[in-house]
C-alpha cells in the first residue's frame, strides 16, 4: 500500500471538502484525502467497514495520510467511514470523483481511442428488485462503461433490461467535461442509431465506429446526392453545394438534420471494407469488464436496493484509482495490481 503516498489527489479531496461539507470545523476531524484512500482500501480488500478499520495498521494509516495525535495515529471508526461514504459523498459525490479520476486517467492514457459497452451486474436469483434479462439468463442490473484504451473513465448505472443506446449522451457529456481528446469511439451494435453516429462525430469530433448488423443496408437519404439536395435547399441559411463535405455535414447537423448526417456517416462505415468486426470490440471490453469483476465486487448481490448504485460506483472508482496509481507511477501494465495488498 506504500504506493498511495505518491498519489496526489489533493484536488479531488479539496473539491469534496468544498462541496460536500459545511464550514463547521468539527466536520474535519479526519483528512478528506486520507478518507477517500481508505474507502479504496475497504472496497479493494472487500471487507466490511468495521473489519477494514480493525485490520488497518498504524503504518498503513500513516501512509494513507491520517495524522498523529498524542503519539498515536487517529483513524475513524467503521461507522464514521460508512457515514462518509453513504451520507457525506452519496451518489452525487461519487459521480464527481469518477469524472475527476476519469480526467486524470484520460490525460495519462496516451491513447485517443475510446470504447463503450455494457456489462451485467448480477443479482441474486431471488432478488425482487432486479429484472430478469433473457440475453444473459439472469437477474441483473447494468453498468455502461466508457474506456480510453483499456482504462475505465466513466460509467452509468441502469436496470438490467434498460437499452444501451440512450446512455451514450451521458458518456459523450462526460468525455467533454474531461476534455478527453478522442479520435475514434468504438461501440457495439446496441448503440447503432443515426443520431448516435452524428453526435459522436460533431460533439466529440471523433470517428464513430459502431458495429453494424449483417443485414445493415445503405440508406438513400444518407447518399451524397441527398446531402447536396438539402444543403442547396437551405441556401437561405447559408447552405451551398460548393461547400466541402465536412462543412455540409456540419451545416446540416446544426440545422436540425442530425439523422441525415448520421445516415451519411453510417453509409460510409458500411462501405468501408476495413471496418472493424464487432467481436473485436466485445472481446476487449469483456476482458476488462471481467478484470474489474475479479478485482472488486462488481455485482449487486446482497446489497439493499437503495445502496446498489452507490456501491457499484464506489467499486468502479476503486478500480479507477488503482489504475491511476499505476499510470501516475509509470507501472505497466496499468491494469495489474500485484503491488497492492
Amino acid at each position: 500500500m506504500s504506493i498511495f503516498i505518491i498519489l496526489n489527489i489533493a484536488d479531488i479531496a479539496q473539491y469534496v471538502q468544498n462541496n460536500f461539507y459545511t464550514n463547521k470545523t468539527w466536520h474535519f476531524k479526519y483528512d478528506v484525502e486520507a478518507m477517500i484512500k481508505l474507502v479504496v482500501v475497504k472496497f479493494f480488500r472487500q471487507t466490511s467497514f468495521k473489519k477494514t478499520i480493525s485490520n488497518l495498521t498504524e503504518e498503513e494509516a500513516w501512509l494513507l495520510g491520517f495524522q498523529e495525535k498524542d503519539n498515536s495515529i487517529q483513524i475513524p471508526t467503521g461507522s464514521a467511514l460508512h457515514h462518509f461514504v453513504k451520507y457525506r459523498l452519496e451518489v452525487e459525490g461519487i459521480d464527481e470523483i469518477m469524472l475527476m479520476l476519469g480526467k486524470k486517467i484520460a490525460n495519462l492514457a496516451k491513447s485517443n481511442e475510446a470504447k463503450l459497452d455494457s456489462t451485467p451486474l448480477e443479482a441474486s436469483r431471488y432478488s425482487k428488485n432486479s429484472e430478469f434479462n433473457p440475453h444473459y439468463n439472469c437477474k441483473m442490473d447494468k453498468a455502461h462503461i466508457t474506456m480510453i484504451a483499456t482504462y475505465p473513465v466513466f460509467m452509468t448505472y441502469t436496470s438490467g433490461i434498460a437499452g444501451d443506446s440512450p446512455e451514450l449522451s451521458s458518456h459523450i457529456d462526460a468525455l467533454l467535461q474531461m476534455n478527453a481528446k478522442i479520435d475514434e469511439y468504438r461501440l457495439d451494435g446496441a448503440y447503432d442509431s443515426f443520431q448516435n453516429h452524428a453526435d459522436i462525430r460533431f460533439k466529440l469530433n471523433a470517428n464513430p465506429l459502431i458495429s453494424l448488423g449483417v443485414d445493415a443496408v445503405i440508406n438513400n437519404e444518407g447518399k451524397l446526392e441527398r446531402i447536396n439536395h438539402w444543403v442547396n435547399k437551405m441556401w437561405k441559411l447559408g447552405g451551398s453545394k460548393q461547400m466541402k463535405i465536412d462543412e455540409k455535414l456540419k451545416f446540416l447537423y446544426e440545422n436540425d438534420r442530425q439523422e441525415q448526417v448520421g445516415m451519411y456517416i453510417r453509409n460510409k462505415n458500411l462501405e468501408d471494407k476495413t471496418f472493424p468486426e464487432s467481436y473485436i470490440l466485445r472481446r476487449e471490453c469483456e476482458r476488462i469488464h471481467g478484470h474489474i469483476k475479479n478485482t472488486v465486487k462488481f455485482d449487486v448481490r446482497r446489497i439493499i436496493d437503495e445502496s446498489r448504485e452507490l456501491y457499484v460506483k464506489l467499486n468502479f472508482i476503486t478500480y479507477q484509482l488503482l489504475v491511476l496509481i499505476n499510470l501516475a507511477n509509470n507501472i505497466e501494465p496499468a491494469n495489474a495490481f500485484e503491488n497492492f495488498i
